[in-house]
């Protein structure tokens, strides 16, 4: 017997009761018999960068298009994943009218709430009175330390943030910046953490469109993994490469070498449930997922690119960091002042917290 609950509910309380559910963050259209929108939600149109009378189907895999067909021709609800953007959504589609509703919801988006946003909020809050009380400590040697203990941690809630919940590529603040020289200042900035040489191979001149922060960002935790496996007598290397479709930023390392059949669980461990114990014993072998490689990822997959494995010749790995050539259309011309805490604390300080 079918769920006729919603069916008796007051029209407006059921407004209410979707706005205040993970539903307001879905990207939800409607269509037409013919597969011709007709309407969609402000998140859709950012995701799919279709509107009204556009079809569907142009968007879809030809998995997902024979599930909406089949949708409207036997009037049956099917549930199929999606990948858009380099991110995976789950694609509810119910039937509609004459036609279909479509939901692509993000299962991780929808998760990261409750708790973890009250962690979040109330451990920047007192990280930042640590912070401040740090400052305070006469002795420089101790200031300096909790001070680096505090910016572990915040660097930790950022990176837990962004992979929570990040932008979508349309919602970056992209513009036309040197590879090259983020990847010749960014080994001149971990040089200064280094035991070991950091040399970089690259054109003079790299121009891509890109947003500046998040490739940094990127590149100090490609660095960071370099120098905490790379041994004294080791070396670390950056290499720049423009082949027309993908920039692609290879960092290679001198350690005993990523696993790569262990490798996509490194950049998925983090969305998975784990027992206290199960995680404790995984870092007691050395081996825990953590935050860096899939951040990394994500950042990639945001500049339509990805993060590849593959080994070093005479021993090591190397990381390749690849982003696209994105459109011109997608460059954003306005000026952003800088946040607050970009100011007091700079993201070299933040991101290199976790050396020493």
């Amino acid at each position: 017997m079918a769920d006729i609950f919603f069916s008796q509910i007051d029209e407006k309380a059921l407004r209410e009761l979707l706005a205040r559910t993970g539903l307001r963050d879905a990207a939800v259209v409607t269509v037409s018999s013919t597969l011709h929108i007709e309407n969609g939600s402000q998140a859709a149109a950012r995701l799919t960068g279709l509107h009204p009378l556009e079809r569907i189907d142009q968007l879809l895999s030809e998995q997902a298009a024979a599930a909406l067909r089949d949708c409207i021709a036997s009037h049956t609800p099917h549930t199929v994943y999606e990948e858009l953007d380099g991110l995976e959504y789950r694609l509810e589609i119910l039937p509609h009218r004459d036609g279909a509703l479509l939901a692509f919801i993000r299962d991780d988006r929808a998760s990261y709430d409750g708790t973890l946003r009250v962690l979040h909020a109330k451990g920047t809050q007192y990280l930042g009175a640590l912070l401040a009380d740090a400052a305070q400590v006469d002795d420089p040697v101790l200031a300096a330390h909790l001070r680096r203990q505090c910016l572990r941690m915040h660097r930790l809630l950022l990176h837990s943030d962004f992979l929570h919940d990040p932008p979508l590529t349309e919602q970056l603040q992209l513009h036309h910046c040197d590879l090259a020289e983020l990847c010749r200042d960014a080994a001149e900035q971990a040089a200064s953490h280094a035991s070991v040489p950091i040399t970089v191979q690259a054109d003079e001149i790299c121009i891509a469109l890109v947003e500046p922060q998040l490739i940094r960002t990127a590149l100090y935790n490609l660095l960071t993994n370099a120098l905490h496996v790379t041994p004294p007598d080791g070396d670390i290397c950056i290499n720049l490469y423009d082949d027309g479709a993908f920039f692609t930023i290879t960092v290679a390392d001198r350690g005993p070498g990523l696993d790569a059949a262990r490798f996509e669980a490194l950049l998925s461990g983090w969305q998975m449930p784990a027992p206290l114990d199960e995680y404790l014993a995984l870092a007691r072998q050395g081996t825990p997922p953590g935050l860096g490689l899939p951040l990394i990822q994500r950042i990639a997959q945001l500049h339509g690119g990805s993060l590849l494995l593959s080994p070093r010749e005479g021993g090591g790995s190397q990381l390749h960091f690849t982003i696209a050539h994105l459109p011109e259309a997608l460059a954003d011309h306005n000026l952003h002042a800088p946040m607050i805490l970009e100011d007091g604390y700079p993201l070299e300080e933040i991101e290199f917290s976790v050396l020493g």
